[in-house]
């Protein structure tokens, strides 16, 4: 017999049948918001400090019992090599604020993202990489002190961003879950067992990030595109804006775009989809301004991070990180705006792209295009790769997805795009 969960939306209540998940519904136009974890003592507590304090239990969050599911190394630990512990740190001074610090970590997941945030004895988890990245993220957490999640957010369900945290969510118990739509079976199973109150959030909603206040900046509402549809999330911090994009592109990128030319530069853009060429445009930072730049990437066939994306964030003066060639990041915030940094590998900014010559100022429609070509289909531009669509289906496909087992009818790139035909979000083909 499913367990009945209650549902908060508009400041309604009623009750769902829903396998034990409880829904909340948060949108800024409602003039909704969000308060995460204990408020007191938060903005007292130094940045990544020791371990991590208990946080009460939110209203409406069932207290869960020890959970049997466990990540061992051994099951779950990446096949990429270890890093060399070479850690480096690069400090920059900034102005004076009296706003609260925090403890950034993006987390070296491979070829997906995950990021830790960390506000005195709050700590929260955006994404948790692809499947295998369990070990990875709770290492980082556990170095941390921290033996439960305040808060996690899975900006949109592509495997690259949410298969990793379902075992995070077993072993961690988060309090509160955000998200933009529908949750993936598997990881609402977890959530349901872990006692998760889940929150649908939307364009405006404010939250807050143990002493941190945060903005959902995007979606508005639901398209049907994971990528787009992310949840993207504005953070404050030692007086300074940092941006978490998950994979957001097109319409509601340009939107993100538009809200932050109102306020000061970012400090740190966490850029979307791991460099891909479509997203991060040269409009978009220009509302942005940021001063820094962290992908999160891995060895992939994809393009990523595509030599044009790296050119335009160079061009709009931010200096860049990613986990591929720096390894895990860390960045403290202090409560006087001071950035710190350290890298678990390189400390050498990234400077260019896939395709690039080496210098990063490759020219639109260069670099990533011609790879991404190359892996769909050995054609010598992005445009005339070869892709798959079916008879009924409304995405286009890579060679070997397993949507293409009942029809497959080969098509170009650039006609699968022309005639409305969206990237297949399994197999994630060429862009």
């Amino acid at each position: 017999m499913a367990q009945k969960s209650r549902v908060r939306t508009s400041g309604a209540s009623c009750l769902l049948a829903a396998a034990g998940l409880a829904l909340v519904i948060l949108a800024g136009a409602c003039g909704t918001s969000a308060t995460l974890g204990a408020q007191s003592g938060a903005a007292s507590g130094a940045p990544g400090g020791g371990s991590a304090a208990s946080v009460a239990a939110q209203p409406g969050v069932t207290p869960a019992s020890t959970p049997t599911h466990k990540v061992t190394p051994k099951a779950t630990k990446s096949s990429r090599p270890k890093p060399a512990k070479t850690a480096a740190t690069v400090t920059t001074v900034a102005q004076t604020s009296t706003a609260a610090g925090a403890l950034i970590v993006y987390v070296d997941v491979g070829q997906g993202d995950s990021e830790i945030v960390k506000s005195g004895s709050w700590t929260g988890l955006i994404d948790g990489g692809p499947s295998g990245s369990a070990y990875a993220v709770e290492s980082a957490l556990g170095r941390l002190g921290v033996k439960r999640l305040d808060a996690v957010v899975a900006t949109h369900m592509h495997a690259d961003h949410i298969d990793g945290l379902i075992d995070v969510v077993y072993d961690l118990r988060p309090r509160r879950a955000y998200v933009a739509g529908p949750v993936k079976s598997t990881l609402a199973a977890a959530f349901a067992r872990a006692g998760t109150v889940v929150e649908q959030v939307r364009r405006g909603a404010s939250l807050r990030f143990g002493a941190l206040p945060a903005k959902v900046l995007s979606p508005a509402g639901i398209s049907g595109d994971p990528n787009s549809d992310s949840v993207v999330i504005l953070l404050q911090a030692g007086g300074k804006r940092f941006l978490f994009t998950g994979d957001v592109t097109g319409p509601n990128e340009a939107a993100v775009g538009e809200q932050l030319a109102r306020g000061p530069p970012l400090a740190v853009l966490k850029v979307a989809h791991h460099g891909s060429a479509y997203s991060t445009t040269a409009a978009f930072l220009s509302q942005a301004r940021p001063r820094f730049a962290v992908i999160e990437v891995g060895h992939n066939s994809y393009g990523h991070p595509s030599a044009d994306t790296i050119a335009r964030l160079r061009a709009a003066g931010a200096r860049i990180y990613d986990t591929l060639k720096n390894g895990t990041i860390t960045l403290s915030v202090s409560a006087t705006g001071t950035l710190t940094w350290a890298f678990s590998r390189s400390s050498a900014p990234v400077t260019s792209g896939v395709g690039s010559a080496g210098s990063g100022s490759a020219s639109s429609g260069s670099g990533s295009a011609s790879a991404g070509g190359a892996a769909a289909g050995g054609a010598s531009s992005a445009g005339n790769a070869t892709v798959y669509v079916t008879a009924t289906g409304e995405c286009y496909h890579r060679s070997g997805c397993r949507y293409l087992s009942k029809s497959r009818i080969a098509i170009k790139l650039k006609d699968a795009k022309a005639q409305g035909y969206r990237p297949c979000s399994v197999c994630d083909p060429p862009q």
